[in-house]
């Protein structure tokens, strides 16, 4: 999982926030420049640009400069690209100002530059610019399709809300002199500030009838109580890791660095703790009722207990619900396929899947018993020997990078371990693309795990880490390192994961062990993605999904679980399992394309220099090659 798509659900929240109403102009020459101001400015420009090339550029400084963590995240040195020094700035996002845009339906901001776009000349641009052209409007018309929704998208969540994904991103914020480390304490002041407009938020939703259930918003708070007493702790998840990282800056004097850690202490116990014991007593409010009905009973109430059967919680129950998600799935995926045919795909892919396993286990009960009674082993015994022998391994089937990358491995702050993943990718600055970073969540995977073999071919090699590394020694243009494609990265990860299990060494039956444990894998997206479409677009309830396992083969132990992640994340899953249906497709159309001449390499290449990009957009370049 890419850390900073988690990120840009946190800030962009939706088209809506990124394009909201233009205001109040000032001009930018004649006073210090402040962040409205300034991409007020860019705006403006952007509907009297003369070229797509002047577009890209103008949008790519708009985008970038919505925030400091994005322009922080993503550059080291904003001043090559043109970009001013800015005031610290958490989020755009503000709760009035959405709510005023959301009645305005934006001004039309969006659709005024799509418009300024498409009326570009543009039919003699090359094909890289045609390209961007092309990416740049299905980016704008898709934006505008999900304006038309406010207030569908809940910001609270157990595993995906902002409480739990801002930490992360903080803790991996650039700290990199006393600039940088000034910008980071004046954004951890605006936790309070940013926290009480997602309560406004929240709060309006649940007046037009979009209430969180019941059950996410006991999750919610449950997860909020755990953070708040680890954030109590001398030790928590903001002064370890800023600590560590303030030690190792060289340009900073022993005093500036016992400054700088007693300044953030400070603001912990002043701005941090206060903000979460707001939002968490938002949560207790909300929960009130349930804990009211449950006072009189010796069982406490359980996010799981409070499903009813036989409701549907799902998108599809919002007015144009169905229409929503489908948006929402093609923005997740970037497939244009319909939702219809989607559930197709992945009803084949599963029972493709379900029936190489029965045939194993028919044909070859030795592999399968061996496989019923073992995890996947390996003979690597830490994160980096892993990686660096997948970096190895891969060089057959996969073009070498030009230069090594280098990167760290690092552990999950323990606070944080409930709520994250088993392990994500932290995407680096794209003129610093050499240096990353890999998080690894020890409460799901350990040092001898043969799990974690898979999990670092998603993350690392040739997953997210090779991907970006190759995608930016590309020097593709700015605007593409924006534009977000979780179908490309994800189903590519997804993609890399499945197809990694021929490289390990099995004790016997290879071949079949090999497909079994790739099988299980597969299985796995595939019931949680089927779910996902089931519940988001067909309206099923928990009972709906308890017989979905059964009639499948499976128990329902994790029902409850998967039901609860797909209401609380739709299209989620998506992202990973048609990405990587998608990505299959593509590479059977590149083969009979090639026949004789095909090659694994060959077409991973292709299809890595073109980069993130929806799929009809990737299958119109690759099958012209």
């Amino acid at each position: 999982m890419k850390s900073l798509a988690l990120h840009k659900r946190l800030f962009l929240l939706t088209a809506l926030t990124i394009l909201c109403a233009i205001f109040l102009t000032v001009l930018y020459e004649l006073r210090p420049i402040d962040r409205s101001s300034y991409r007020n400015k860019l705006y403006r420009e952007m509907l009297h640009t003369v070229s797509v090339s002047d577009f890209s550029d103008q949008l790519f400084r708009y985008e970038i400069t919505q925030d400091s963590i994005t322009t922080a995240y993503h550059l080291r040195q904003p001043e090559r690209y043109r970009i001013p020094s800015l005031p610290a700035t958490l989020s755009s996002f503000d709760a009035k100002e959405y709510e005023q845009a959301a009645a305005s339906k934006g001004n039309n901001s969006i659709q005024n530059l799509l418009k300024q776009l498409q009326q570009l000349p543009h039919d003699s641009l090359s094909d890289s610019e045609s390209l961007c052209y092309d990416l740049m409007e299905q980016y704008l018309s898709l934006s505008g399709s999900l304006q038309q929704y406010p207030y569908y998208e809940s910001l609270l969540g157990a595993s995906t809300g902002v409480q739990v994904n801002l930490p992360v991103t903080l803790c991996e914020y650039p700290l990199t002199d006393a600039s940088s480390v000034d910008t980071y304490l004046q954004i951890l002041q605006q936790i309070p500030d940013y926290f009480n407009n997602v309560i406004r938020y929240e709060t309006k939703r649940t007046s037009l009838g979009y209430p969180v259930p019941s059950f996410l918003s006991l999750a919610t708070k449950q997860q909020l109580q755990t953070f708040l007493t680890g954030l109590k702790e001398t030790d928590n998840c903001f002064t370890e890791t800023f600590s560590t990282r303030i030690q190792d800056m060289e340009s900073l004097s022993a005093s500036q660095k016992k400054k700088y850690i007693l300044q953030n202490q400070d603001i912990i116990r002043t701005s941090i703790l206060p903000a979460y014991e707001t939002l968490y007593a938002y949560c207790d409010r909300q929960t009130a009722s349930i804990d009211s009905k449950q006072a009189d009973t010796d069982t406490p109430a359980t996010p799981d207990s409070l499903i009813d059967p036989d409701t549907d919680y799902g998108l599809c129950s919002l007015p144009s619900g169905k229409d929503y998600y489908s948006y929402l799935v093609r923005q997740a995926t970037g497939s244009s396929r319909s939702i219809t045919d989607l559930i197709t795909m992945t009803d084949h892919a599963l029972q493709n899947t379900l029936g190489n396993v029965l045939n194993i286990a028919l044909t070859d009960q030795t592999a399968y018993l061996y496989y019923c009674e073992h995890p996947l082993e390996t003979y690597y015994n830490s994160p980096e020997a892993i990686l660096e022998a997948l970096s190895l391994m891969i060089r057959k089937d996969y073009p070498v990078l030009k230069t090594q990358p280098h990167y760290v491995i690092k552990q999950v702050p323990k606070s944080l371990a409930a709520s994250l993943s088993p392990a994500f990718y932290m995407i680096p600055a794209m003129d610093d693309y050499s240096n990353n970073t890999i998080y690894i969540n020890s409460l799901y995977t350990n040092d001898e795990n043969g799990n974690l073999f898979t999990t670092l071919a998603h993350e690392g090699f040739p997953g997210h880490l090779y991907q970006t590394v190759y995608f930016n020694s590309t020097r593709p243009s700015p605007i593409r390192q924006i534009l977000d494609y979780p179908g490309y990265v994800e189903g590519w990860a997804s993609y890399v994961e499945m197809n990694i299990f021929p490289y390990l060494d099995y004790p016997l039956e290879g071949n079949s062990l090999c497909k079994l444990y790739q099988s299980d894998t597969i299985i796995n997206l595939a019931l949680c993605s089927r779910i996902d479409l089931g519940v988001n677009y067909e309206g099923w309830t928990l009972n709906d999904t308890r017989h979905f396992f059964e009639e499948n083969g499976f128990r329902d132990y994790y029902a409850e679980n998967v039901y609860s992640y797909v209401v609380e994340s739709p299209s989620n899953y998506l992202s990973y399992f048609i990405g990587y249906l998608e990505i299959e497709d593509l590479k059977s159309a590149y083969r009979n394309l090639k026949m004789e001449n095909y090659s694994d390499q060959d077409f991973h290449k292709h299809f890595l220099d073109i980069g993130p990009a929806d799929f009809d957009t990737i299958r119109k370049s690759l099958l012209a090659k």
